[in-house]
Order: structure tokens, then sequence, then C-alpha cells
């Protein structure tokens, strides 16, 4: 299992929690948030990030392991997996995975527009 099989398990059981008089769930709600306004409330962050949590108690110590050297941190990390105690890598997956997801409900068009702001080097 690697970093985009992980945020996609997590999109699909958070893709079925619906808030109290709402009519659409909460990865749709945040989608559309992110996408009109380039942030989310975290009324629709929130069960999001308790379902990775409980994603993450769920998945084997093994699969920890794949999704956590499947990211861009984890490969780069000075760290042998092995290493790892199963209470760090949980802490390091969770944030390193709920940026994934972040990055995953914010429209593409915004994401590359921001990363052009970032070579800007105010010359020309």
């Amino acid at each position: 299992m690697d970093y985009c099989d992980a945020i996609s398990e997590i999109l699909d059981k958070a893709g079925t929690i619906k808030l109290p008089q709402q009519r659409l769930d909460v990865v749709t709600l945040a989608r559309r948030e992110l996408g009109k306004r380039g942030h989310c409330d975290t009324k629709y962050i929130d069960p999001i990030e308790e379902t990775l949590r409980k994603c993450l108690q769920g998945w084997t110590l093994e699969q920890k392991r794949e999704i956590w050297l499947s990211t861009e941190t984890g490969a780069g990390s000075d760290c042998a997996v092995e290493d790892y105690e199963e209470s760090s890598i949980d802490m390091d997956l969770e944030g390193e995975l709920l940026h994934h997801i972040i990055e995953e409900l914010s429209p593409r068009k915004s994401r590359h527009e921001a990363e052009g702001d970032d070579e800007f080097d105010g010359t020309g």
C-alpha cells in the first residue's frame, strides 16, 4: 500500500459522512470550500481527520511503514523505517497524509498557480 492508496481509502470512507443539515458528504463539501475560498472550515476537515486516525489504527505496522516510505518525506528520511516505533510512525504519517489529503481536495488549477508563485523572483 502506498500513500495514494491510503488517501483513497481515507477519502472513500470519509465520503460516506454527512453532517446534520447537509445533503452532501464532508469530502464533497471540503472540496467545494477549497475550490471557492482557497481554505476550508474545520467542520468539514475534522471528520476527514478522524477517519484518517481510524484508518491508522486499522493498518498494520508493515502497511504504515510501506505508506511512509512511499512519501517523499519518508523516502528522504535518514532514519531507517524499521527503527520507527508504531506511535512515532502514526504521528508522522498522520501529518503527512493530512497534507496530501488537503492537496488532493484542493483544485488543481490553484495548486499550479501557487507553485508558479513560489518561483516568482520579482525580476522582469
